[in-house]
């Protein structure tokens, strides 16, 4: 299959998850209080780490080896079950003492019932791997919409009947356990007890799945110590509100970002030895992420406010504050967020765990900075950090590739052009007819089609590559 069929099939279940995630974020967000989500909040910043455990990498290995056997696949399933399992029993035992911690008592509950997702999810982790590395994404996708719509039904359900966070709970575990039963089903391979881990086997993928797993755990304690400061340093409540806006800020990662990095990693494994491909491919797909990005997260940025109290509802109104500077943050880690696979397809996993540590430093450094004020200036940090890890992983990302800050810059300035304008055409629009209030969602959604009509009339005038497609598309259609 092709990059665009695989965006194609990724890009359904990914819609999906946006429906399922706005469910979450807009209809349950009435329901639970924003401390209850922020319980959920601190039982992910552990929930995640074991996510990154339970696998080690090992699975992103059969998708990039250009031979696979039997005895490797099953080296990796026994493997991952091993740890899901683990980390479930080690979760369990130690709830109580995380619990403790956060002054939680609560969480203890929370962390235990989570823990069933780990054997549920790393059984299947294998099946799933094979159906991404023969691009099977029609299946992939139908299955991860069905499981999300189990499991946003009961979450519904449970919510209305006053469960709280337990309806969180629920449906992480519904989706995990629907998603491993069709896995099974779908892949035709079945584990052998008789090969079970092959020694020999796991010392040939140890080096690029030890710098990966490293990497991932560098980046989960990036992503989530600032869970854990805001949890630990301020309230339950502050930490609810963060980690709304931080959701919000995830949708275009989520929807975009996502869809990339799995669409991508199939087709540049297959073409890792042609740099001239691999820049070709990676830089076509970067430019159609941020086309998209770029924009929606500064109409977000700039009508922060009004998003959040006619959307969410006005007791969310710090959330609004904290997404001026959450949202341009997801534009940098649009781009960010797709680098990894380059460096996998290309073997360079070593490179991607060194530039994790230096990420890290700059992020952990940034909310250790803004713990000390309130969480506006905490987000504000997070952007800051974020403008200073962009440039050493392009540099070192592009230079793998052959390719240049320069020809990356000259691919993208017209999107960024474009979404200046627009900025400035929807600020002029406000200062001129100041008598024009965003009191209801229609009059919020006019204004946000008057700023992608100029979005899209100025990006057709700045890209050569937007008006050659257009042009090209009409004149198909005569």
């Amino acid at each position: 299959m092709t990059l665009l069929s695989n965006a194609k099939w990724n890009m359904s279940s990914q819609l999906f998850k946006v429906m399922v995630q706005a469910i979450n974020i807009i209809y349950l967000a009435k329901i639970i209080p924003p401390s209850e989500y922020g319980l959920m909040a601190m039982a992910l910043v552990i929930f995640n780490l074991g996510v990154l455990l339970r696998d080690l990498g090992t699975s992103a290995v059969i998708i990039q080896r250009k031979e696979l056997t039997n005895s490797l696949i099953n080296t990796v399933f026994w493997l991952n079950l091993l740890m899901g399992i683990g980390l479930a029993l080690i979760i369990t035992v130690s709830a109580p003492f995380i619990a403790s911690l956060y002054h939680q008592p609560k969480l203890t509950n929370v962390l235990m019932l989570l823990s069933i997702t780990f054997p549920l999810s790393s059984c299947a982790s294998a099946h799933l791997a094979l159906l991404e590395r023969e691009s099977q994404f029609k299946k992939v996708s139908v299955i991860e919409i069905t499981s999300s719509l189990a499991s946003v039904i009961v979450a519904i359900i449970l919510a209305n009947f006053g469960y709280g966070v337990y309806s969180l709970v629920a449906q992480a575990i519904v989706l995990n356990m629907m998603s491993a039963i069709q896995f099974w089903m779908a892949s035709s391979w079945r584990p052998k007890m008789s090969l079970f881990i092959d020694m020999k086997e796991l010392r040939n993928i140890f080096g690029f799945s030890a710098n990966l797993s490293l990497f991932n755990f560098i980046n989960y304690f990036s992503r989530n110590s600032d869970s854990f400061i805001i949890g630990k340093f301020m309230s339950s409540a502050v930490l609810g509100y963060y980690n709304l806006a931080y959701r919000i800020m995830l949708f275009p990662l989520q929807s975009l970002s996502f869809v990339a990095t799995r669409s991508l990693y199939p087709i540049l494994s297959k073409s890792q030895d042609d740099d001239e491909e691999v820049l070709r491919t990676y830089l076509n797909c970067i430019f159609i992420v941020l086309m998209i990005t770029t924009p929606l997260m500064s109409g977000i940025a700039f009508y922060s406010e009004p998003f959040v109290r006619l959307v969410i509802g006005p007791q969310w109104h710090l959330t609004g504050d904290i997404l001026k500077w959450l949202a341009p943050t997801a534009i940098i880690q649009a781009v960010l967020s797709t680098s990894g696979s380059v460096f996998m397809a290309k073997g360079r996993t070593d490179i991607l765990m060194r530039l994790g540590i230096v990420g890290t430093i700059l992020q952990v450094g940034s909310f250790i900075i803004g713990i000390r004020f309130d969480i506006t200036k905490f987000a504000m940090c997070y952007l800051i950090a974020n403008i200073l890890n962009f440039f050493p992983v392009m540099f070192f990302l592009l230079r793998i590739i052959n390719g240049t800050l320069s020809c990356f810059f000259k691919k993208i300035y017209a999107i960024f052009v474009s979404s200046f304008v627009m900025i400035a055409a929807l600020t002029i629009f406000n200062n001129f007819y100041p008598m024009v209030k965003i009191i209801n969602i229609l009059s919020l959604v006019m204004l946000c089609f008057l700023g992608v009509i100029v979005y899209s009339f100025a990006l057709f005038t700045t890209s050569p590559m937007v008006r050659l497609a257009v042009i090209s598309k009409f004149s198909k259609i005569k």
